[in-house]
């Protein structure tokens, strides 16, 4: 087992640093995001609604390649949150707000 300090023995400028996965979510509405599921698959398209699953609709979806290159274009998709990988927000837009 590693030895990591309590969450009450870490440094106040450390704490103010983390950040919460829905918070960034769903800051991240009406941005562009990339998607990648459990079996490999990427999309990427505009979120337009996320909900405390992590379920996502983004409209403008496209499937991507493994080099990134567009398989597939959907109107609007559904992505259950246990599918889920990671996503990748668009950082741009968090950047700002967060100043």
């Amino acid at each position: 087992m590693r030895n990591r300090p309590s969450r009450n023995s870490r440094n106040p400028k450390d704490i103010k640093k983390e950040r919460n996965p829905l918070k960034i979510l769903s800051k991240s509405i009406n941005n562009m995001i990339l998607v990648r599921l459990k079996d490999g698959r990427e999309y990427i398209g505009r979120l337009i609604e996320t909900d405390v699953f992590m379920n996502l609709v983004l409209t403008s979806a496209e499937e991507l390649e493994k080099d990134g290159r567009p398989i597939s274009k959907y109107g609007e998709i559904f992505i259950r949150g246990n599918n889920i990988l990671f996503i990748k927000p668009d950082y741009t837009k968090l950047e700002r707000e967060e100043l």
